[in-house]
């Protein structure tokens, strides 16, 4: 008899029916009631700017002469800004730190910006320039460093180099000040969904949201608001010369110029700081730490999903076929990433990872402890489900990221149902070649125990479910129909199914 019989399908499917199928059917129908906006989650506004305090003292150091000035001038709003820094006598000398914006916005970017505005308020620095040439990204974190930028204490420069579109374009708005080199571009934020593998438009709801915060955003920085609403909303009322009803605007350097939005056409940083009469006395160009850069890497929203699959079913094969070696400790390697990353840029907290690992400890003590399904299981999909909310930033990032997780489950166990057979490394697991009776191979007798059906005996161990009981003077392995049973208890056979025998206990 010729019988292929993979491992895959004895081993890893049973799993996979506990644990992938649920949160399969769960997110599909979440994402049915509930789309993902990339560019539209509104947040609450926060409109007030801190207001800085002068040093009471008469007498002062130069440095700290020139961070009174550049707090007054944080406090006093833009149209004296550069009026103020025309005069030789208000010229600002000291620290100038630089801070690049460059491609996609997201949390590691939100987190480096928040961290630098924190050292530069700390280092009294006199401005702070951010250089901005992006593409947009995630609006989460260009809330978070608007936010940021409105509440620092020190004057602020978007240099746009290249192009601030989307949610670039905002961070860009938060800035006291924006130059633009000449050809650079900025707005096109329209907010979009993602749904499934494409995107669409986002609801009227969150464009609303969204042309809302760019429009108090420019407000309070004294900007057209008008124009802040045309770069995220296209049912806006024609602006002469820059845009029509039912089109996004979006400004070149000298439209931003001419209309507001662009205080000097600069060729380099040098000419933005000869125009506001700045000598930097250092000029500071920060970048992200290595750990920085490898964090906001290993939490891109393509990255992390994988990570995270790759790393959990590592473990689920380590455990369920090889044994422990390699493929586990890769397992380990990719959860502690997963993990790491999220951590060290304060996307996600201990206690969201504590909650996994016990989810998770409460999963296998469900499935290879306790018999049946129950409390524990439940309690364990929802603990694992809650600190995965947590760790991926919400609802729909965390059920964008299951759907994910669960397309790369699924596309790795084809490859490897497929691959399997082709592999010598799965060679003890999967049965090739013939089993004949010339190469040695004995057929079992798969209908040896059916006169055990209906049969009663005893117990002769406690069964947990599997044990062992006597039927008349014959002990054979058992297994109970699902509970537990005492030793010494009276059993009835109640299935038989080849080498399998279920009992029951009988009740007296």
């Amino acid at each position: 008899m010729r019988e292929k019989n993979s491992w895959i399908t004895s081993s890893v499917f049973p799993f996979l029916k506990s644990f992938s199928f649920f949160f399969f059917f769960s997110t599909l129908l979440f994402l049915s009631f509930f789309p993902n906006p990339l560019l539209s989650q509104s947040s609450d506004q926060n409109q007030t700017t801190s207001q800085a305090q002068n040093p009471s003292s008469n007498e002062s150091s130069p440095q700290n002469q020139a961070q009174t000035q550049s707090q007054s001038i944080a406090s006093n709003g833009l149209p004296s800004l550069a009026q103020n820094f025309s005069s030789p006598d208000l010229k600002l000398k000291g620290l100038v730190m630089v801070i690049p914006i460059h491609g996609d916005i997201d949390g590691g970017i939100s987190f480096f910006l928040q961290r630098m505005l924190r050292k530069a308020e700390k280092d009294h620095a006199v401005f702070v320039i951010l250089e901005i040439n992006s593409n947009g990204g995630l609006l989460t974190s260009a809330q978070e460093m608007k936010d940021a930028l409105l509440a620092c204490r020190i004057p602020t420069l978007a240099y746009v180099k290249g192009r601030a579109f989307s949610a670039a374009a905002l961070i860009a708005i938060s800035c006291q000040k924006i130059m633009m080199e000449p050809g650079s571009e900025m707005g096109a934020a329209t907010p979009i969904e993602l749904m499934g593998t494409g995107v669409k438009a986002a609801e009227e709801k969150f464009v609303s949201a969204l042309s809302a915060e760019f429009e108090s955003t420019a407000e309070t920085r004294r900007r057209p608001k008008a124009l802040a609403g045309a770069m995220v909303d296209k049912n806006h009322d024609t602006i002469s010369g820059l845009v029509k009803r039912g089109e996004i605007l979006t400004l070149t350097s000298e439209s931003a110029l001419n209309h507001g939005y662009c205080d000097q056409i600069v060729s380099s940083l040098e000419y933005a700081l000869h125009y506001l009469n700045i000598e930097p006395d250092p000029l500071e160009r920060v970048e992200p730490t290595s750990g920085e850069l490898i964090a906001r890497y290993l939490t891109n929203p393509s990255i992390s999903p994988l990570l995270f699959t790759l790393g959990l079913w590592a473990i689920v094969l380590e455990l369920s076929v090889f044994g422990w070696g390699v493929f586990g400790w890769l397992g380990i390697v990719c959860v502690l990433l997963f993990f790491g990353g999220h951590l060290f840029a304060y996307l996600a907290g201990f206690e969201a990872v504590l909650l996994f690992f016990i989810g998770i400890f409460l999963l296998l003590l469900e499935i290879l402890v306790i018999p049946g399904f129950g409390l524990t299981g439940i309690l364990g999909i929802l603990a694992t489900l809650a600190s995965v909310v947590m760790i991926f930033g919400g609802l729909y990032k965390a059920a964008f990221a299951l759907a994910e997780i669960i397309s790369f489950s699924f596309a790795m166990i084809l490859a490897l149902f497929w691959l399997a057979p082709r592999m010598k490394l799965f060679d003890r697991f999967v049965l090739k070649g013939d089993l004949t009776t010339e190469a040695g191979f004995i057929a079992v007798d798969m209908n040896q125990f059916d006169h055990l059906l209906n049969l009663e005996g005893i117990t002769v161990s406690p069964l947990r479910p599997s044990g062992k009981a006597k039927f008349g003077s014959e002990k054979f392995d058992v297994m109970s129909d699902g509970d537990f049973v005492e030793k010494d208890t009276p059993v009835t056979v109640i299935k038989v199914e080849g080498q399998k025998i279920v009992v029951k206990a009988i009740k007296i």
